[in-house]
């Protein structure tokens, strides 16, 4: 990789000199938001910066940087692993976990190297796309400086006007000699965004149809429900809130099976990584990743159990059951209590799942492969 000596003015200036920004991924979230950076992100640097004599080229690889280094910072890591490219300037994407002393760390900017690392968790759930975009921008033109102005003077990266805009963020003083500065979060609002980041990381909603076993379970108690007539005429003589909390209740029932019966909650363990997040951060962001998805498989489930009542259940057969004229509250009602079974069922179902599948379903690549990491270590302490 190319580097420069220099530090910094924020302007980037130099006749006909191509900046090429490389893009590292981790596999899953930041893959996939790199691809969406890679045609956006040249136009989003040329707008940013009044230079037409600067060309910007995107390269983007896809790489477990994060996973196979032996570093035990994360910055390391992303060093070691670019250090051979031809690349100007670095940006690396992980959806790795960061925080340190003052709070959660968004992005780290090596001192000397042109190399930067952005944590994806720590940009929220929401928006991580747009959100990733304007901080990676900001990011490249402070780096260029060194590569197409050497003889500059870097301005420090607290003094950048696009992060001041940004209320939430703070710029650290480096504490390491390699390190130019981070960019963090408090506490207070870094941990909430953290944990809705982590969550979008492990990718809720394939929980809904990952699980063949549980899926098939679902769908045989709820096709039950909708074929025999005592379940329409216990959802009937049910109040409202007696229905809602059955809901409740089975949603609950499959989040904590699942999590019970596959191993999903991690006992505490000592970080492995300065910068890495506490264990009660990472089973909050399991149990949230699970209730979400169970809620997403509830929802659709519903909508499918809906369906089926008011096709194959005419108006007056459902009427001559309850014993009084049907209206489509009965079939909301029916379609409740049908789901209901289902989403029990497809929780004693689950059981039939490899340990394998249910993580495959309910965590990103990173999260796995410290999963694994972590048994394959107590594996070979009980071992020795």
């Amino acid at each position: 990789m190319s580097t420069a000596a220099a530090s910094s003015g924020e302007t980037v200036s130099a006749e006909g000199r191509e900046v090429v920004v490389g893009l590292l991924a981790d596999p899953d979230l930041p893959s996939m938001v790199a691809d969406r950076l890679h045609d956006s992100l040249e136009a989003r640097l040329t707008a940013q910066v009044a230079d037409v004599a600067v060309r910007w080229r995107i390269e983007v690889v896809r790489d477990a940087f994060e996973a196979r280094s032996t570093y035990e910072r994360l910055l390391d890591r992303a060093r070691e692993r670019v250090r051979t490219t031809d690349w100007d300037l670095a940006i690396c994407l992980t959806d790795a976990p960061l925080q340190d002393a003052h709070g959660v760390v968004v992005a780290e900017v090596g001192a000397d190297d042109s190399t930067a690392v952005v944590s994806l968790p720590a940009l929220g759930g929401l928006d991580v796309v747009r959100r990733t975009r304007r901080l990676v921008a900001t990011l490249a033109v402070h780096l260029a400086v060194d590569v197409v102005a050497p003889d500059g003077t870097r301005t420090p990266l607290r003094d950048d006007p696009h992060l001041h805009r940004a209320r939430t963020l703070r710029v650290l003083d480096p504490i390491d000699p390699d390190v130019s500065g981070k960019i963090a979060l408090g506490h207070r609002v870094g941990r909430l965004r953290l944990l809705l980041g982590m969550t979008r990381a492990n990718r809720p909603w394939q929980l809904a149809w990952g699980l063949s076993a549980a899926l098939g379970g679902s769908l045989a108690g709820s096709a039950f429900g909708v074929l025999y007539s005592s379940i329409w005429m216990l959802a009937d003589s049910l109040s409202g809130w007696r229905i809602a909390l059955a809901c409740i209740a089975a949603i609950a029932i499959y989040v904590v099976w699942l999590v019970a019966n596959h191993g999903l909650w991690q006992p505490r363990v000592t970080p492995t990584r300065r910068d890495d997040v506490p264990t009660t951060l990472r089973n909050a962001s399991t149990l949230l990743t699970v209730a979400m998805g169970a809620v997403m498989f509830f929802t659709t489930l519903f909508a499918g159990v809906l369906l089926a009542c008011l096709l194959f259940i005419t108006p007056d057969y459902l009427a001559t059951n309850l014993g009084h004229p049907s209206g489509f509250g009965d079939y909301l009602d029916s379609a409740l209590m049908a789901t209901v079974m289902g989403m029990v069922a497809g929780a004693v179902g689950s059981g039939l799942e490899d340990d394998t599948t249910i993580r495959h379903a309910t965590y990103g690549f990173r999260e796995r492969h410290r999963i694994e990491a972590l048994e394959r270590d107590a594996r070979e302490q009980e071992a020795s």
